[in-house]
């Protein structure tokens, strides 16, 4: 049987500790095979394009912990317009350089998975926070830092046309229409929504009511001192951070919350 494991930092594997995280240690106690296609500082887009994965391959049950929205997508390398062509007019080469899908030069729906960036792959686009881009920090899943120009577009995004509140609209449809696609297609899953709708104690049935009401009550998480982020922050880590920001022990507490969830709510163990 297979457990399939998508979303950021707090539900991925750590490279500093292996075998350690709570997906590794809950699919030994299984006895599945693991696919965790979770990343630190991933994006939305990232996760998305795991999301179709997880469709494609239909695992017995997959695990979904969606991100901040503070994280975007950028091409792995540029399609510059040559600004010197004409601009104006009826349909103006700009506009022809702006819908031209040939340039690949960015994401390639063929390419699956490879759209995103692991450090260790072919990757067609950097999915990343967006202040590690603003700031061109070294990073464990890009081969090497973005360029000057793609450097300060992205503080120019930042300064001149970043809207937070859009921005995580944008990203709650990305994650409702991911979710809803998955249930429709008969995947036994749970999402945690908990980091792209910060808990509000005033509006308690926030995470119940950004999923339709067709999904189950149980395959979303609701119980906000159950999160991956609470039973982390529960269990810290000493000196520097696996990647996952808990201890081991905090990651095999984890563990045991997701499996009791699987067998109390899906019979599985």
């Amino acid at each position: 049987m297979k457990l399939m494991v998508a979303g950021c930092s707090y539900s991925a594997t750590s490279q500093r500790l292996p075998g350690t995280s709570w997906s590794e240690v809950l699919a030994r106690r299984l006895g599945w095979e693991l696919v965790n296609l979770a990343r630190q500082g991933c994006s939305y887009g990232g996760v998305r394009v795991q999301f179709d994965v997880l469709r494609r391959q239909r695992p017995d049950f997959a695990i979904i912990t969606p991100t901040f929205w503070d994280r975007m997508e950028i091409p792995a390398t540029a399609a510059p317009f040559d600004w010197k062509k004409s601009t104006g007019g009826w349909d103006p080469e700009i506009q022809r350089h702006l819908q031209d899908c040939t340039l690949k030069n960015g994401y390639d729906r063929e390419d699956g998975i490879n759209n995103v960036n692991y450090g260790n792959n072919n990757y067609n686009m950097i999915c990343e926070t967006i202040y590690t881009l603003a700031e061109n920090f070294d990073h464990p899943y890009r081969s090497g830092l973005i360029s000057k120009i793609a450097q300060n577009a992205v503080r120019h995004y930042i300064d001149g046309i970043y809207d937070s509140n859009w921005k995580k609209q944008q990203d709650e449809w990305i994650i409702r229409d991911g979710v809803l696609m998955m249930y429709l297609e008969g995947i036994k899953f749970v999402v945690q929504p908990n980091l792209l709708y910060p808990f509000d104690p005033d509006y308690s049935s926030q995470w119940r009511q950004a999923f339709p009401p067709l999904i189950p009550d149980h395959y979303i998480q609701l119980d906000p001192s159950t999160t991956v982020q609470a039973l982390s922050g529960n269990h810290p880590f000493d000196g520097e951070d696996p990647g996952y920001h808990s201890s081991p022990a905090g990651q095999a507490v984890i563990a045991d919350h997701w499996a009791n969830h699987m067998q109390v709510h899906f019979g599985l163990g």
